[in-house]
This record gives C-alpha cells, structure tokens and sequence, in this order.
C-alpha cells in the first residue's frame, strides 16, 4: 500500500470552470460553402445559458445469500443535456435546434451530432479529448417576457464516440493525437503564437 503523491508543480485544488467544457454542434447541412465530405463545426457558445448533462446511470440490484446488504450496478445510461438557448437565429446550430422544433422533424430528422470537449485537459497538437454523440432534438417551449428563448432537451441516441478534437479547427479524430504528426495548421498557429 502507498498513499497518492501529487506530481510536483500541479495544483490538485485546481477546478475546471463550465468555460472549460465546450460543445460543438454538426451544421454542416446549413453550411453552404462546406466542401465534400467536410463536417461543420459550430460552437455551442454564445446565447446557450444553460446546457447540462445528465449522464441518467440506469441500475440494478440484486442481494448475494451471503451478503445483507444488496449490490447495485450500473447497467446503461440514458444521457440528456437540458438546454436553454436565446433565439439568436443567425447562429447555425441555434438556427438548427429551431427548425427542428418548427418543422415538427420528428425521427433521425430530429437528431444532431454534438461533440463535447474536455479543454481543461493538456491539448495534443491542438487536440483535447472529447466525446461525440448523437441527440434528439427535444424543445419543450420557445417563450419569454423580452429575447425569445429555447428551452429543452438533447436526448442521447446509443453511445458515444470517444476521441479527440481541435476546437481551432474542427477537426475530430479517433485515434491519438499524440501519435499523429503535427499537421501545418498547428504548426503555423504555433508560429504565430511566438
């Protein structure tokens, strides 16, 4: 047995800010520049007052013969972000999630593609570890006193991806980024940045 020894110059205190979580929404259907096989990027950013996750663990007990007390289990999720979102419509990914909801899409209509993106974590050649899913688009009312605000739900659909993504430029990737040679983008940016 040890005890934890903190790696020198680290602040174990150090708590990440919502700042330091970023989503980014697939628009890449409004996008109407986006060359062939390019996914769009957008940032949840911006109007977005709240979006929180709510991973839903489903579970399971069951009690041994041997044991008084019963075990419980995690078996799946059922994950969920509960969103409220000024109706600023020039913004693509909020000009999405309103079509949505006006168009009554219903079905893989309704679906999104969200990543979300750990940028309290060290980047890898300007990639972060992330995790990308798909959502049903759920709005539950489109209403206030003054700016119209979206409020509602992004229901997971099955499980998510998890990977890397550079929020500089839009770029996922499956495989780690550390093994990938740095690419001239990030070696310009790096450039500019002396």
């Amino acid at each position: 047995m040890s005890i934890y020894k903190v790696p020198e110059n680290t602040n174990i205190e150090e708590t990440a800010q919502r700042t330091d979580i970023l989503h980014f929404m697939d628009v890449t259907k409004l996008a109407k520049d986006a060359q062939e096989g390019d996914t769009v990027w957008s940032q949840m950013g911006v109007g977005w007052t709240s979006n929180t996750e709510s991973p839903s663990a489903q579970t399971k007990e069951r009690k041994f013969i041997n044991e008084k007390s019963k075990r419980k289990n995690i078996t799946s999720y059922a994950p969920s972000f509960g969103f409220e979102v000024l109706l600023m419509f020039n913004k693509p990914e909020v000009r999405t999630v309103y079509d949505i909801y006006t168009k009554r899409k219903t079905g893989t209509d309704a679906v999104v593609t969200v990543v979300t993106v750990d940028a309290f974590e060290e980047a890898v050649n300007g990639y972060y570890p992330a995790r990308n899913g798909r959502y049903a688009v759920e709005v539950s009312s489109c209403d206030d006193d003054d700016d119209m605000i979206i409020k509602g739900n992004l229901n997971g659909q099955g499980d998510e991806s998890i990977g890397w993504f550079d929020p500089k430029n839009g770029e996922w990737s499956d495989e780690d980024p550390a093994a990938q040679p740095v690419s001239q983008s990030s070696t310009h940016a790096a450039d500019e940045n002396e």
